[in-house]
Order: C-alpha cells, then structure tokens, then sequence
C-alpha cells in the first residue's frame, strides 16, 4: 500500500525518439518517470563492436526482470544510401536490397524500420512496400530526393525532429512561407505523427561553448566516455551546418518551436521526444525540458503530458497495454506531490516511479543515481593515464635491460 493521499498519480512518461548507447543510462530514464523508449537506432554490426549496446539484448533483460531499465521499443540499424559513406548505417544500394533488408529486420524482431536523408525515391517505396508486407511500421527522417509530399502521402508512420518542414543545417524553413498552412493540413489529413525534439537544438552548442554546457552538475551521471563522443561530434556537426551564426541554438529553438505550433494548432499530433543521447542531452531529464519546449509551442500541460503518455502509446499501437491509468494495462505510474495539469514542471516533482509494477521511492532513486555518478569517478590510473603509461614504458625497458 503506497500513501497517494493529496498527491497525483499519472501514467510514467514515454520517450518517443532516444539513442541508447550504454546500459548505465536505463537508470537514468527510470529515476526521471521514463517508463519506455522507442530507441531509434538499433546498435549492430561495427557500431555494436566498438562497445555500444545491443538494443534487442536490453529488451530481453529488462523482459526477463534481469535489468533494470524502461520498456524498449526498438528500429534496427538505419537504412541509408550514398552519397552517405556512414558505416555505422545500413547501407541500401537498390530495390533489391531494400526488400530483403527489410524482411530480415521484421524477422529479427524489430519493432519498426527507420529510414533516413540519402534514400533514392524508388528504394525509398520498396522499403514503404516491403515493411507494409511485414506489417511494420516505418519511422525517421524525410529524405531529400522523396520529399515531404511524398513521404506524407507513402503513409510513413512518424516523422522525427520536423524534417522535411525545416531544415536544420540553414536553420530556415523548407516548405515555401506561404504554403505553411497547406503542409499543416496535408500532414493532418495524413494521420502522420510528429516528433519535433526541439531541446536538440538548445544544446547544439559550438566548441566555444562547451566549457560552460559542461558546468551542469547533471552531467555526474554521464560516463566519461560518452562525454568524449559527445565533444568530438560538438565540433564535427558544427562544422558541417551552413548557418554559422554563433546564435545557431536560439534560431534553431524559435523555428521548431514555430512549426510545432503550427502543426499542433492544425490538428497534427504531435510526440514528446528528446533525440538522447547527442551531444549534452541527458537520459531522462531532457524529456522533462522538452515537456516545457511543448508547452511554450502553445500545447497546454495536459497536451504535453498527453503527447509523452497516451498518444505516444496510440502512435506505438500499445494503447491497449499502456500509457494511460487503467485496470489491467502496464503498471508504469508516477506518484508526484503538485498538480502536473498546472504546471509540466510539476512531473518531476517525484514520490516516486512505479516501472511494470514494481515500486520505486523516489528516496531509493536518489540513491542509485548516487551510486551511478560514483561509478564515473575516475581513478588515479584513470585520471593519469598518461603518466602511467610512460611509468609502465621505462618499467618494461628498465625490466628488459635487468634480465
């Protein structure tokens, strides 16, 4: 028996477009009211070697009550094609190909197919056909040679960070100023989803301001490795946009904010999604600043909440299993203190998480993410690595000329 009186209960938080690379960062969506994922990346082949997750492995821990982590949904690798040279990316060179990959992903037990920027039009409808076949959904990105129009009217199921309506590299619109109402209709008429994800674009900070992004004490529970990958890609995505304004984070915040707005003011249904983990969004805590991004979008709480529980559970096709607070669905609840309704911020106000019905206080929280942000101290080996390295070189000469 959990004491609820005077406090709110709601259904644990959906985040619809994330990237898990290291197992330690299910905890962190779990002590933040994340109950499930739709992880957008399935991590095989080169991406798996080099140390990143396997996502169906998680998914099956987590099933089998071996791991603590938020229930996985997840697509396989991306399928891409040249000019792109992305080797962590499933490359698809014809027709062909694209049939029999897509046929090997529904076998293997993905949840959906992401499609990404480089797909030829033709290879673009073999994988809508194929995955139609399969009965799997298809989800990503707007490639550039399909087109908006095209992708609206191939029946694609969700359409991430608002691609194909803006285009991020400019930080300027790609449907013509004057046709914004049109698009807006014929994305509702189309029944597609939107993930807009507009607190990617808040830490899509420049070198010259990483050192103060990296002040955040949240950044305790990140590994130092990830906080490796993400300075490196800081530089190399910079790079690669055309807007170089040193205000690229605001531009880009004000634009999705104006196009979800748009969308959501016409009828589109829109998802709550955070693109974790790139560069400085942390698992868990950046949902809860993309719930504010909806609100200040002109979605009230309830519509927030509602994008991140009910509607991303619908756009799953899980609505029968979870995402709102009924008998007999998945137990995954948040007891929170304050009245959400009134204000998003309200949500992370935790009692605590209840995750497939097991109980946890938010005091029994606080301390796994203590023990997780212990685990990321460095040691002396570590923190000098350097040093020891040359110790460990004039040893084993010094060893060498003594035998």
């Amino acid at each position: 028996i959990i004491e609820g009186e005077g406090k709110y209960l709601m259904p644990g938080l959906v985040d619809m477009h994330v990237h898990i690379q290291e197992e330690n960062e299910l905890l962190l969506f779990v002590a933040n009211g994340v109950t499930t994922v739709r992880n957008m990346w399935g991590n095989t082949g080169l991406i798996h070697l080099l140390g990143n997750a396997d996502q169906l492995e998680l998914r099956e821990k987590i099933n089998k009550g071996e791991l603590l982590g938020p229930t996985i949904y997840t697509s396989g690798p991306i399928l891409e094609s040249p000019p792109s040279k992305n080797p962590f990316m499933k490359l698809i060179r014809s027709k062909e190909d694209a049939r029999n990959v897509v046929t090997k992903l529904a076998g293997d037990g993905y949840d959906f197919i992401k499609v990404y920027d480089h797909l030829a039009p033709e290879i673009y409808a073999a994988i809508l056909e194929t995955a139609e076949e399969h009965t799997i959904p298809v989800v990503g990105h707007v490639p550039h040679e399909v087109g908006l129009d095209a992708v609206l009217q191939g029946g694609q199921s969700s359409i991430e960070h608002l691609t194909g309506y803006i285009d991020m590299d400019a930080a300027e619109l790609i449907i013509p100023e004057d046709e914004v109402d049109l698009y807006v209709e014929k994305s509702r008429d189309a029944g597609v989803w939107v993930v807009p994800t507009i607190v990617l674009h808040q830490y899509a900070v420049s070198v010259d301001d990483i050192e103060s992004v990296e002040k955040r004490p949240e950044l305790k529970y990140i590994s130092p490795r990830m906080m490796r990958v993400w300075r490196f890609f800081t530089k190399t995505l910079e790079d690669s946009r055309t807007y170089q304004g040193p205000d690229y984070p605001d531009q880009m915040v004000a634009l999705a904010t104006r196009m979800t707005s748009e969308l959501h003011r016409g009828g589109v249904g829109i998802l709550l999604g955070t693109d974790t983990d790139n560069g400085y969004l942390i698992p868990g805590l950046s949902l809860h600043e993309e719930l504010q991004h909806l609100v200040n979008a002109g979605l009230s709480p309830y519509e927030a909440i509602k994008a991140g529980t009910r509607d991303a559970a619908e756009a799953l096709g899980k609505l029968d299993e979870f995402g709102t607070v009924n008998m007999g669905k998945r137990a995954d609840l948040i007891l929170v203190e304050r009245n959400p309704l009134e204000d998003v911020a309200n949500v992370n106000q935790k009692v605590g998480v209840m995750l497939r019905g097991q109980w946890l206080p938010e005091t029994q929280l606080q301390e796994m993410l203590g023990e997780l942000a212990a685990s990321h101290t460095p040691t002396l080996i570590e923190r000098f690595w350097p040093l020891t390295l040359i110790a460990l070189g004039i040893y084993l000469v010094v060893r060498r000329s003594t035998l």
